[in-house]
């Protein structure tokens, strides 16, 4: 059904994939949670519980309306507070702090959903407040409603995991093989798609040979194909893998649906089918956690709004004095400047390092043009990289600051040790605020009222 096609760019950084068979292990819940609302791209949800509530595991406690995601109580126990706090990202959000109770007792109420079309489908996976796990958080529900016009030829399930370090979709491929088969099965059945295929690098063989045996013995060879894809950083981006896949290239600016595709994480339709199996909706994630300082690194189940430094004492603390602990992995993730935040819905690891957290001092661009040839856009980074330090809205806007997918692949091949990645991400910022300032209506201010004559008196 699917070729393998080739695509431009990419890096080959050392994979670090020393917790690959570590199985997924529960981590006891801790004392408190505070889940924010904003977890997911679109308006942040608002809260429909109140301080002294008591929450079950999977209760609902922030609706949205159009763009967005509910989210649920990931452990039991006393609602604390609701309230507005500023996140360590800089972004302001209401977070309900749960008290845990230690019992971890599930929402009565909850119960696997039916469904009979189409639009009831995608309502179920609505209101499992599934988001993609792969770090998007983008709304999967609202991904999976074809525009009026377009419909969907193929689900392009992405199981490539190409950062370094994490392992959390492989534990999910290895441990879950048949929830992961039976989900895309679902998915294409209700969403009327022909055909899926499921991405997997080359570098995880044995994932490749056991999803492709589960497709043998359910019998659907002929819709789904489980497809070797070179090791290549970054062939689990959205573009890259719909290019390398299907040979369509989605156009700048575009979306998958302009080439007919649509793209889900594999951990992603995994839990679809989960919360279609069971009914809990999502109240925890597989995170991988390790790095050189971590004492019992692994791949472990954590309640939604665990703290990082709960979580990092859990795995056992730290045998040495981090120096930078990344939320993801070290080619995208972000730098933590406070471990007491929340674990969220896109988070897929937490790696603590000391040896390998020290980076050279940045010095001048030398224009050798490696940036360009990593890029798997072909962008121009380096051009980017002084576009976004000086701001220079019109320069981003025709080098199409928009279109980078942030890889960091620019930043690692630099022979300058240039921070390109974090220069285009404040680009982006930059040119997403003229955007709004030049299409906000002209404040113009009013014309004075003329005066007014003065009366001459006869």
């Amino acid at each position: 059904m699917f070729s393998l096609h080739k695509t431009k760019g990419g890096v080959h950084p050392p994979q670090c994939k020393d917790m690959r068979d570590f199985a997924c292990t529960p981590i006891a819940p801790p004392e408190r949670v505070r889940i924010p609302l904003n977890m997911h791209i679109g308006a942040p949800a608002k809260p429909v519980v109140a301080e002294g509530d008591h929450v079950y595991v999977g209760t609902l406690i922030g609706r949205v309306d159009g763009l967005g995601s509910p989210i649920h109580a990931s452990v039991s126990g006393a609602v604390e507070s609701v309230s507005v706090e500023e996140l360590p990202t800089g972004a302001t959000a209401t977070v309900v702090q749960i008290h845990s109770d230690g019992k971890m007792e599930a929402d009565p109420a909850l119960k696997p959903p039916t469904y009979s079309s189409k639009d009831e489908f995608i309502a179920c996976v609505r209101d499992s407040g599934m988001v993609g796990l792969g770090g998007a958080s983008f709304p999967t529900w609202f991904k999976m409603r074809a525009p009026e016009g377009k419909s969907f030829e193929f689900l392009v399930v992405n199981g490539m995991e190409c950062e370094p370090y994490i392992t959390s979709d492989y534990r999910q491929m290895m441990e879950h093989s048949g929830r992961v088969i039976d989900g895309v099965r679902r998915a294409i059945d209700a969403l009327e798609i022909p055909a899926a295929v499921i991405g997997v690098e080359d570098n995880k063989p044995e994932a490749i040979l056991e999803l492709t045996r589960v497709v043998k013995e359910k019998g659907l060879e002929d819709r789904i194909e489980v497809m070797s894809i070179p090791t290549k950083y970054p062939a689990g981006g959205e573009k890259v893998l719909i290019k390398a896949t299907t040979g369509r290239d989605v156009p700048a600016g575009g979306l998958p649906i302009d080439v007919g595709c649509l793209v889900v994480n594999v951990t992603t339709i995994s839990r679809v089918e989960q919360y279609f199996r069971y009914g809990m909706p999502l109240t925890s994630k597989t995170v991988t956690v390790t790095g050189d300082c971590i004492a019992n690194p692994g791949n472990y189940r954590i309640p939604i709004g665990m703290s990082v430094r709960d979580v990092i004492e859990a795995a056992g603390g730290t045998v040495k004095e981090p120096r930078k602990i990344i939320m993801g992995g070290p080619m995208m993730g972000r730098t933590l400047t406070d471990i007491d935040c929340p674990l969220i819905k896109a988070n897929n690891a937490i790696v603590a390092l000391h040896d390998a957290a020290v980076l050279p001092d940045e010095t001048a661009c030398i224009r050798c043009g490696r940036c360009v040839r990593a890029c798997p856009l072909s962008l121009s980074p380096f051009a980017l990289d002084g576009a976004s330090r000086r701001h220079d809205a019109v320069a981003l806007d025709e080098l199409a600051v928009m279109n980078c997918m942030e890889c960091g692949s620019c930043a690692y091949v630099c022979p300058a040790h240039r921070r390109i990645t974090a220069a285009i991400r404040e680009g982006k910022a930059a040119y997403r605020g003229e955007v709004a300032r030049l299409a906000a209506p002209s404040k113009a201010a009013a014309p004075a009222e003329p005066a007014k004559a003065e009366k001459k008196e006869a």
